[in-house]
């Protein structure tokens, strides 16, 4: 929970209250690597903090798997439009590895909104981080070139060789396998 606690208060202070509360809203659990977070065509039901570990998001196109993002630890990870609006989910998201998550069902989400004005002021604040990353992804694919993109990623995540097969890490990039292997290969400080 300190972890949790420490990255919403960065957004703003916490009373001791709402802390209490999101207390007994938040499960610790442990999942294995590949253990689904969001369904595909579900509803997502949970919001979940990553303790520790790394998820990624994906979506199927013409019945190709695109990955769309690569989560870290220290970060909420939720499918916004199905987890607020309640509609089946157009992405998935799974883990990467082993990790330790905080989940809270979206009915206790829903509780701490209707009781304390700080969870209204940190949904709309998680939001803006989601929305802030996707104007990052867009800048990326209209201004940095594939080296500069994968530079990105790596110094994001400095193990992600080890935590997505090429394929993944290719399509996130927006380029072919190929080409990836060829960056390695010609820029090998990475």
């Amino acid at each position: 929970m300190d972890q949790l606690i420490k990255y919403l208060h960065t957004f703003e202070p916490l009373t001791a209250p709402f802390i209490a509360a999101l207390t007994r809203e938040v499960i610790p659990v442990t999942y294995g690597k590949d253990h689904t977070l969001v369904d595909l065509a579900r509803v997502s039901d949970h919001a979940y903090f990553l303790n520790s570990g790394a998820a990624m998001s994906y979506r199927f196109i013409k019945g190709q798997k695109h990955i769309e993002e690569f989560f870290g630890a220290e970060f909420i990870v939720v499918s916004p439009k199905s987890f607020f609006e309640r509609v089946p989910s157009i992405e998935g998201i799974v883990l990467l590895e082993e990790s330790k998550v905080l989940q809270m069902h979206f009915d206790g989400v829903m509780k701490l909104m209707r009781n304390f004005p700080e969870a209204n002021s940190l949904c709309r604040a998680v939001m803006n981080v989601y929305y802030e990353q996707s104007r990052s992804r867009i800048h990326d694919f209209q201004y940095l070139s594939a080296l500069e993109r994968y530079a990105k990623l790596h110094a994001r995540f400095p193990r992600i060789e080890q935590l997505a097969p090429q394929d993944h890490i290719a399509s996130y990039l927006g380029i072919l396998p190929q080409s990836l292997s060829r960056i390695r290969r010609d820029h090998e400080g990475f």
